[in-house]
């Protein structure tokens, strides 16, 4: 099996989230990802969401580390230092994501292997920049989501600053590293030239809320939070979640006049213009609210579609891996753990090619499964 990136060689010394996921959508894409960990194995073998094991390995590891090679190395270690500058001089791409300074103190730092290799892509990833006043600050998702400002409108009025149930700012990150990536090396297709690529958490939070900052740089005043649960500060009625007699739905951006006649609720028809729909917006969520309690989910759902209404269940993970269009989209992967003596599921690569195969060449390496493939049989600690 060979993907889009097969041929190009990525040399990974990422741990935890946003640099793992990174590489591993660069292995599902095709590259042979080498992941160097430390003696043992890196810190997310070893921690993870309420602390899930599967096959003897942290899901949470699992869950970013697919398509990769595993080799144990000691980087402190002069020799392997230069088994590494031997390895990046055949490599096309390096990823990194130790703090600011660590790579360059090992000796591993962008001069150093550009030195060896002039055509390597080099990406550093860290908390807040290789530079600047927070950069010996600690970086990590609840951090940059409280620091960034995706706390500020998260929830309604009254509640205390509400972090996203998910890792948002490592998975948002790991997009733009791998995009990052992408475009130094179609740069280098065209001129020849590798270069240094610097990815931060807190740069891609600020970057992520482009409509919501746009508005308060420009119009100069900090929006409330809404005490409905509109699920957005910035849409017109009816945006929002609405509780029906036995679970919730979501309706997004309709003119209230065809949900009127979607719902045979003549009154909403008055609310005919987009000034109307954002003044009244709390009022329209308390009549709306009333009315949808009266039916179930399914049949509310039912009603709306059969009026264009744009609107979905709020499902729960149960009622998500049982959705039809997860089983005709193939959303989850069986991925084997070490040589294949288990498998495990996972979301696999949400990108389809016409003519290169995304899927699985290597499942999740055991910690040095490669070692000897990658660095040789011949290793200091082993004498």
């Amino acid at each position: 099996m060979s993907g889009p990136l097969s041929g190009v060689r990525v040399l990974d010394f990422t741990a935890l989230v946003q640099g793992p996921m990174a590489t591993q959508m660069l292995g599902d894409l095709g590259a042979d990802v080498i992941k160097i960990e430390k003696v043992g194995g890196e810190w997310m073998r070893f921690w993870g969401i309420l602390n899930g094991k599967s096959h003897g390995e942290m899901d949470s590891f699992l869950a970013f580390n697919r398509n990769k090679r595993s080799a144990e190395a000691d980087l402190r270690d002069p020799q392997i230092r230069d088994r590494m500058l031997e390895l990046a001089a055949d490599a096309d791409v390096v990823v990194e994501n130790f703090r600011p300074g660590v790579m360059a103190r090992l000796g591993l730092g962008y001069d150093d292997i550009r030195a060896v290799n002039s055509r390597i892509i080099y990406a550093s990833s860290s908390g807040y920049g290789q530079s600047g006043p927070y950069v010996k600050r600690p970086g990590q998702d609840l951090l940059i989501q409280a620091l960034g400002g995706l706390m500020f409108l998260s929830g309604r009025a009254g509640d205390p600053p509400t972090a996203l149930g998910v890792g948002i700012t490592d998975q948002y990150t790991a997009l733009h590293i791998v995009i990052a990536v992408l475009a130094a090396l179609h740069h280098r297709e065209q001129t020849g030239e590798g270069q240094k690529i610097e990815v931060d958490l807190f740069s891609c939070t600020v970057a992520m809320q482009q409509q919501e900052l746009t508005f308060y740089r420009n119009q100069g005043f900090l929006p409330e939070r809404p005490a409905e649960n509109l699920g957005s500060i910035w849409s017109t009625a009816p945006f929002g979640i609405y509780e029906t007699s036995d679970g919730h739905i979501a309706i997004a951006m309709t003119p209230c006049p065809v949900l009127a006649e979607a719902l045979d609720q003549p009154w909403l028809s008055e609310y005919d213009t987009l000034d109307k729909m954002v003044e009244s917006r709390a009022e329209i969520y308390a009549g709306l609210s009333a009315h949808l309690l009266t039916g179930t989910r399914v049949h509310w759902i039912d009603v709306l579609l059969a009026h264009d209404v744009w609107c979905a269940p709020v499902q729960n993970y149960e009622e998500l891996v049982a959705d039809p269009q997860v089983a005709h989209n193939g959303l989850f992967w069986e991925v084997p753990v070490g040589e294949g003596e288990a498998t495990f599921l996972t979301p696999g690569s949400p990108i389809t090619f016409s003519s290169t195969e995304v899927g699985i060449r290597h499942g999740v390496p055991r910690s040095g499964q490669h070692t000897a493939e990658v660095l040789g049989d011949s290793l200091p600690w082993e004498r």
